[in-house]
């Protein structure tokens, strides 16, 4: 069974690498926009007031939206706004 978990691993690793899963998943993020936002508003104030193991998955949540080609910007009030770089 082990194998048959590391050949589904190793094909949904080579599908997040598609253009289809990044396409979707940027449309996804684009329609939803707001609800990222505000999720990232949220992960950094909670960061910024002491709380360190926060950023473990907020640099995982910004890395997830970067890798489908859009930017994250944040300000220094710490509110972020997702935008497709031209």
């Amino acid at each position: 069974m082990n194998s048959f978990e590391n050949i589904f691993g190793d094909y949904f690793d080579a599908y997040k690498t598609t253009s289809r899963y990044m396409d979707d998943s940027k449309m996804e993020i684009m329609f939803r926009r707001q609800e990222f936002e505000k999720n990232l508003d949220d992960m950094w104030a909670n960061y910024s007031k002491g709380i360190v193991v926060q950023l473990v998955n907020y640099n995982k949540q910004l890395e997830s939206i970067k890798s489908c080609g859009l930017k994250v910007l944040r300000n220094s009030s710490g509110q972020h706004k997702i935008i497709v770089p031209k």
